[in-house]
């Protein structure tokens, strides 16, 4: 339960949180003072509190189905109201005023200051008018007890300053953070910049290099500066982009095999996405590019097609698993098991990276190689 209680906190908003966590304290409060209310046979004050239970709990059901937090912030005066309710219905009991001065630590904790300030001097203006009405009743020990009401003046006065002081101090420390992180965010992209302009360099030194040497060694080189300029291409992405945890699978796939047709010469090929977008991580991406590299560059070099190369890509997740395949219009018929038992580095690389997804590669020839795995997804189980 501690577990799952952490999760959710985790995977949700700031704000989410303290919603939902409003709701449902709110929630139980009052369905237990409903039951002590009833039991006591003190119908009034139970009648309230049950139909502000049916009434928090549709607006936690419809904020929660619609994600529509302004619903769940402006609902929480449902609180105020069944104050009022319980004053001028039940009793003026000193327990509903003292109950009430807790209620702005809502508005103040869900809205900027400005709007969190304006409801809690509604509340309270709303509160005193109760109070005076309350007062004319010359039976209320309560409101006649000098005491008893410098007490509530007290604590109110105390309620509102501590909200400016809240505040103050959350502006502050926000201030401070988001310093902090644009600082950190400058450092953490001149990181990625450099990495890529090392790893271009190195990419060019084997290019000049494959210039000068035979075509088997040419190839291999040329193979090693794909490698390279795989990697390069993520942290490019990390460059150009604030999110640093998460890449486009998507609009990697396309920029690498633009860029490997391109090397090839063979501008005029095609990738086609089949699936929605899906985001890794800087490390998980570098192993999908390289091994999206070695299916293109087979691709490019050995499928027989009849006018441009098609090839049909498609990483999508299915609750805590992903599923990829890849598949080109090659032609003619390809010894499968030739694929999968191959010697090469390529094919060798392919099966230690999805090895190390706790995967398991499935290659078939089907008018054209295809290529399929399906790993779990180890944020998820983290």
């Amino acid at each position: 339960m501690i577990s799952s209680f952490k999760r959710f906190i985790e995977i949700n908003s700031f704000e989410k949180v303290l919603v939902y966590g409003f709701y449902t304290t709110f929630i139980f409060v009052n369905l237990l003072a409903m039951i002590v209310d009833f039991s006591h046979q003190n119908y009034t004050a139970g009648y309230i509190e049950t139909f502000i239970v049916i009434i928090s709990s549709t607006i936690f059901l419809f904020t929660y189905k619609t994600q529509n937090l302004n619903i769940g912030f402006y609902g929480v005066w449902v609180g105020p109201i069944e104050i009022y309710l319980l004053i001028i219905f039940s009793d003026f009991a000193y327990w509903n005023f003292y109950f009430s001065i807790l209620l702005p630590l809502a508005f103040y904790t869900l809205f900027p200051f400005k709007a969190a300030f304006i409801q809690t001097a509604i509340h309270f203006f709303i509160i005193i008018i109760l109070l005076l009405v309350g007062y004319m009743d010359s039976n209320n020990e309560f409101l006649h007890n000098i005491d008893a009401m410098s007490a509530f003046i007290i604590s109110m006065i105390f309620m509102v300053a501590f909200g400016v002081f809240y505040y103050a101090n959350l502006e502050n420390s926000y201030n401070k953070l988001f310093k902090s992180n644009k600082e950190k965010e400058i450092l953490l992209k001149e990181v990625h910049h450099r990495v890529k302009n090392n790893l271009n360099v190195l990419a060019s030194i084997l290019g000049l290099q494959a210039l000068k040497e035979e075509k088997h060694t040419r190839d291999i080189l040329i193979k090693n500066r794909l490698k390279i300029e795989t990697m390069s291409m993520a942290h490019e992405m990390l460059y150009r982009h604030e999110d640093y945890s998460n890449i486009s699978f998507n609009q990697y796939a396309q920029t690498l095999f633009s860029h490997i047709c391109e090397l090839f010469d063979k501008k005029d090929s095609k990738i086609e996405m089949l699936s929605q977008d899906v985001k890794f991580p800087l490390e998980m991406m570098l192993k999908m590019g390289l091994i999206l590299n070695e299916m293109i560059t087979n691709s490019l070099k050995y499928a027989r097609y009849k006018d441009n190369l098609m090839v049909k890509l498609s990483c999508k997740k299915d609750d805590k698993f992903y599923k990829f395949e890849f598949s080109d219009n090659g032609e003619e018929a390809i010894d499968t098991d030739k694929i999968t038992f191959s010697k090469g580095i390529g094919m060798k690389l392919i099966e230690l990276i999805i090895k190390e997804f706790d995967g398991m590669l499935d290659v078939a020839c089907d008018n054209g190689v295809k290529y399929r795995f399906t790993f779990k997804d180890r944020i998820s189980d983290a």
